[in-house]
């Protein structure tokens, strides 16, 4: 469902069984439902023979994760993503830093990343945790390291997601 309020231009409001989220319409993407075990997948159009995601996920706890510990002990991370490639026969290249910020909204945002080379392909993949309100919602973006203009398009949808009142 596309909703346009004064607080969202034109957002796109993805209900769940927790609650509500609202991110930011983008024309030319496309909503999936219920893929790959995440309620919310937005897809942008083709490029370099792929297409870039984002995951969104309303997890219904409240804050639990560890995010001290995510940000004073990335070599947990590291070794989770090494455990992943080894058993998926990719190659790790590069590991992106924890980094803390507040979106838009004023809900504080924790982003992590991984790139790896699988099938003679490069991706970056980040790891995005958002306190909206005391709950958790949980997104995670796909892309390949040469569709770098879907970053700016991640960055926004996280800058203005928000869960409503």
């Amino acid at each position: 469902m596309i909703i346009s309020t004064s607080a969202w231009s034109a957002a796109l409001k993805l209900e769940t069984k927790y609650g509500r989220i609202f991110v930011p319409e983008k024309p030319t993407w496309e909503l999936g439902k219920d893929l790959f075990g995440m309620p919310f997948i937005y897809f942008s159009p083709q490029v370099n023979g792929q297409r870039s995601n984002i995951s969104f996920t309303n997890t219904g706890v409240d804050l639990e994760i560890d995010l001290k510990a995510m940000s004073e002990n990335p070599e947990a991370f590291k070794k989770m993503k090494n455990d992943w490639a080894q058993e998926v026969n990719a190659t790790p290249v590069d590991y992106i830093p924890y980094k803390k910020w507040k979106n838009q909204q004023g809900h504080s945002v924790h982003e992590v990343g991984f790139q790896y080379r699988h099938e003679n392909k490069e991706y970056i993949e980040k790891s995005i945790y958002i306190d909206c309100n005391g709950r958790l919602i949980y997104s995670k973006s796909l892309r390949l390291i040469q569709n770098s203009q879907h970053d700016k398009d991640f960055k926004e949808l996280i800058d203005e997601l928000d869960c409503g009142v």
